[in-house]
């Protein structure tokens, strides 16, 4: 399921790289920038099949992104019960064999 998930992800993503390209521009490059285009104030267009399809694309890849997390193949659990299992650990270091530690580290013995 993970699996077919991700390819519909992946082909919805670029489906919908490709129904973004097609668009044509909403105002000039003076509205990017802060001035007002002939788009920012006029009339509010029409929606045309790309636009719609834009929307209905952005919510299927949401809603697959979150299908996606739900069936993730990893680990089930809490990311807090797995913290404090690794605090077993040891975490001095040691001194290699036929080697002293400098003085004044902790497991050097003599300190200034």
């Amino acid at each position: 399921m993970y699996y077919l998930l991700t390819v519909l992800f992946i082909m919805v993503a670029l489906l919908l790289i490709v129904v973004v390209l097609m668009q044509r521009g909403r105002g000039d490059v003076g509205s990017a920038f802060g001035g007002m285009g002939q788009g920012v104030f006029g009339p509010g267009g029409v929606d045309t099949i790309l636009t719609k399809a834009t929307y209905w694309l952005g919510f299927m890849l949401m809603g697959i992104a979150l299908l996606i997390s739900f069936f993730h193949p990893s680990k089930r659990g809490s990311l807090l019960e797995n913290e404090g299992k690794g605090a077993n650990t040891q975490t001095q270091q040691s001194v290699p064999k036929g080697q002293t530690a400098p003085s004044g580290t902790p497991s050097g013995g003599k300190s200034p």
